[in-house]
């Protein structure tokens, strides 16, 4: 079975703090994921604990400090080539240009991603009728919703008919029942091929439309900068990762003192 995107050994850190008082904290810990064309990999994680870095590192848009990636079967390689063609990101960060349309916005899409002319009008016109946001398509972005965001940022990574698809979440203040239907669009591209991987709250969903998955779905937990795959289900890892720690009343002296300095204390 070939293979969309092979990562291995993958290990990113990031400084923190100040100077004189910083730390370098590991984001990614030896993380090694492989995603086959026609697969479905869903990654739970908690806020905050990497899982944009480890989908950008995989999108080839950073660079890891340590590891390989490959796409589409090619050799892997700590000299990394440039990004190959066929690899789409939709994040949940707002777009930059507030002021331009919904077509427009595809249309820059389409732009950047150096599309060929004689047919993006028409590639335009279908990624924005496959996620339902060919009604809106003269409003401004600024003036969208979080449903009608999460279905822009996925137009534009359909646009380009992609291979492999990665999603870090879907916009803020968009419900379930968009997300079903986006997640519907992405089982959609899996069945034709892509490889998708989907970070975020409606990873519990991706398993809705399995069978007509042809690599089925797999998923995965971030914690503590590794990836490990899973078989709970994401809604419950997901719940269990959101649960406050629960820290004892014990007082940290007395954690900390050797018994035989308790004793002598207490004399």
């Amino acid at each position: 079975m070939s293979h969309c995107l092979t990562m291995s050994g993958v290990w990113k850190s990031y400084d923190a703090g100040v100077h004189g008082c910083s730390a370098t904290v590991s984001v990614l810990r030896d993380v090694t994921l492989d995603v086959a064309a026609g697969e479905l990999v869903g990654i739970v994680a908690a806020p905050a604990s990497g899982k944009t870095t480890l989908l950008m590192c995989a999108g080839g848009m950073m660079r890891p400090d340590r590891g390989c990636i490959a796409w589409f079967g090619a050799a892997s390689s700590r000299d990394r080539g440039p990004r190959p063609d066929g690899i789409a990101f939709a994040g949940d960060r707002p777009f930059p240009y507030g002021f331009l349309t919904v077509r427009e916005a595809v249309e820059y899409a389409a732009i950047v991603r150096d599309l060929p002319i004689r047919d993006a009008a028409q590639r335009v016109r279908f990624s924005l009728e496959t996620v339902g946001i060919d009604a809106i398509c003269h409003r401004r972005v600024d003036t969208l919703d979080g449903n009608a965001l999460a279905r822009l940022s996925v137009a534009a990574a359909v646009l380009a008919r992609p291979r492999l698809v990665l999603v870090d979440d879907f916009a803020p203040g968009c419900d379930a029942d968009t997300a079903a239907e986006l997640i519907a669009v992405l089982h959609e591209l899996a069945r034709n091929g892509a490889g998708i991987v989907v970070a975020g709250r409606f990873v519990a969903r991706l398993g809705a439309l399995s069978d007509v998955v042809t690599g089925g779905v797999r998923s995965f937990v971030l914690s503590g900068g590794r990836l490990e795959s899973t078989t709970e289900r994401p809604d419950v890892v997901a719940r269990r990762l959101a649960a406050p720690v629960q820290f004892s009343r014990t007082r940290v002296a007395e954690q900390v003192q050797p018994s035989g300095a308790r004793e002598n204390g207490a004399r």
